[in-house]
């Protein structure tokens, strides 16, 4: 436990390694490529609503964090399966979100579920100037949300609710690991921020975060080369060019790909921390 909030921010720092801002707004171009990767698998689907989002803002509605008619702000939307979620129980919601191409599948989904109460806003978390209040500032596994004065900036977009969703240890993909050792991987830092630290500065901060943690496990097959180019695209934010990865990508999974498809789990732990934000915030 630390004594005061300056240890708790120079730890977070040296096991984070998120640098500076200048550093993160470099670090996040890297990264834009990988999601406009998976954007690309969603562009022609149909809607369809993920249970755990609704899930997780019913939870919040019951519990008093989220109220109907409250405006939400959502940081690093993604392809938006929160803002879909937070429009069908709030009332304007803003989802902020670093690529372009998972806006465009956010909006044609709200477009399919007859959802126009979602404002898209294109932008970087570390370069928004917030000019507005929200009832609900929220955020689900950003990077962007990485220190105590991130923690500070989104409290200061809410009047009434900031709410995380973070990943907690024993989390894993089944073939990221080896893969890493593979191409001799060795991340220098930014990834997600892991639950505990959030905990430990709200503590400090004076606040009384509420946390429910939960346990998901997925299991699914990916045809080989749908995998190999999500790995290579992933790989190169770690400046492994792709003539590098996908040899080796693809005589991996092609030695354990079954009639063209490879088995693939995610187990993820995570924690909803929630909290009410300085009174003055009104």
């Amino acid at each position: 436990m630390f004594q005061t909030i300056e240890e708790c921010r120079s730890a977070w720092e040296a096991a984070g390694k998120h640098g500076t801002k200048s550093e993160r707004i470099a670090r996040n171009q890297k990264w834009i490529q990988y999601y406009q990767g998976v954007a690309q698998t969603q562009k022609d689907s149909l809607a369809d609503r993920d249970p755990h989002a609704e899930e997780v803002v019913r939870g919040l509605t019951e519990a008093g964090w989220l109220t109907r008619g409250d405006s939400v702000f959502d940081i690093g939307a993604g392809t938006g399966k929160y803002a879909l979620a937070f429009a069908k129980n709030a009332g304007q919601v803003t989802a902020l979100e670093m690529d372009e191409a998972s806006l465009c599948v956010l909006k044609s989904h709200a477009e399919q579920l007859g959802l126009t109460n979602i404002q898209c806003e294109l932008g970087m978390w570390e370069a928004y100037q917030p000019n507005e209040r929200f009832a609900v500032a929220f955020s689900s596994m950003c990077p962007a949300i990485c220190d105590y004065d991130e923690l500070l900036k989104m409290e200061s977009i809410a009047t009434r609710t900031c709410c995380l969703v973070a990943v907690t240890r024993g989390s894993y993909d089944l073939h990221r690991k080896k893969l890493m050792q593979l191409l001799c991987v060795k991340p220098e830092g930014g990834m997600t921020t892991e639950a505990l630290w959030y905990y430990e500065m709200l503590y400090l901060m004076g606040r009384q975060p509420d946390v429910k943690n939960e346990t998901r496990h997925f299991e699914y097959t990916l045809p080989v080369d749908e995998a190999c180019q999500r790995n290579e695209a992933y790989f190169q934010i770690f400046g492994i060019p792709a003539a590098q990865s996908r040899p080796v990508l693809h005589e991996y999974f092609n030695e354990r790909a079954e009639n063209g498809l490879v088995y693939d789990e995610t187990h993820l732990n995570t924690a909803l921390i929630c909290w009410r934000p300085p009174k003055g915030n009104e």
